[in-house]
């Protein structure tokens, strides 16, 4: 009887204590995440191989996609670091003229050569009176012979201090991102 007793109230504090941790999940995703858009997203912004990219070098058009190349000279093989082998920044444009919304950047990719995925952030750059704030929301690109559609999601909202828009690709390994069809789109939030 003692143990059917303490099986119930271990069953029911497990059951708050994973109640509460859904709440808190909820509340992070609400504070932190990306909320959904409350109309379909709009297209604000096509890029083309004739747009002029920020980061210069290693970056080749072949036939209508951008080809970005990254490759590890293994001089360093004993220090690690979190940053990535190669950070290429794409396009930059200035931020939306809303107070608040959901942004996406669809594009067509496929990576080769590569053993990691190849991430492709969309975020912003903020200049303010400590440095410079970035906020990156990247999705990664798999192994593939195929362009496939892919989307990155950003939640956008402003502030006293200017952003710029950026889209972006990171390296943590050496290979070849192909991709192309890139649109800069944007919704209201829900």
């Amino acid at each position: 009887m003692a143990i059917a007793m303490f099986d119930g109230l271990f069953n029911n504090l497990k059951g708050f204590i994973d109640s509460k941790i859904q709440e808190v999940g909820n509340d992070l995703q609400k504070r932190f995440g990306i909320p959904e858009p409350a109309e379909p997203f709009v297209v604000i912004r096509r890029f083309t191989p004739a747009d002029s990219i920020v980061t210069k070098g290693g970056i080749a058009i072949v036939k209508e996609c951008w080809q970005i190349e990254a490759y590890d000279d293994n001089t360093q093989p004993f220090i690690t670091s979190a940053d990535p082998l190669r950070n290429v920044i794409l396009f930059e444009v200035a931020e939306p003229d809303v107070q608040e919304c959901v942004l996406a950047c669809q594009f067509n990719a496929k990576v080769l050569n590569t053993e990691k995925p190849i991430k492709v952030s969309l975020g912003w750059r903020r200049l303010g009176q400590w440095g410079t704030w970035r906020d990156f929301w990247p999705t990664e690109v798999l192994l593939t012979e195929d362009f496939q559609p892919y989307e990155a999601r950003a939640y956008f909202k402003k502030e006293a201090n200017a952003a710029t828009i950026q889209i972006s690709v990171q390296f943590e390994s050496s290979g070849i991102l192909q991709i192309k069809d890139i649109e800069l789109l944007q919704a209201p939030v829900k």
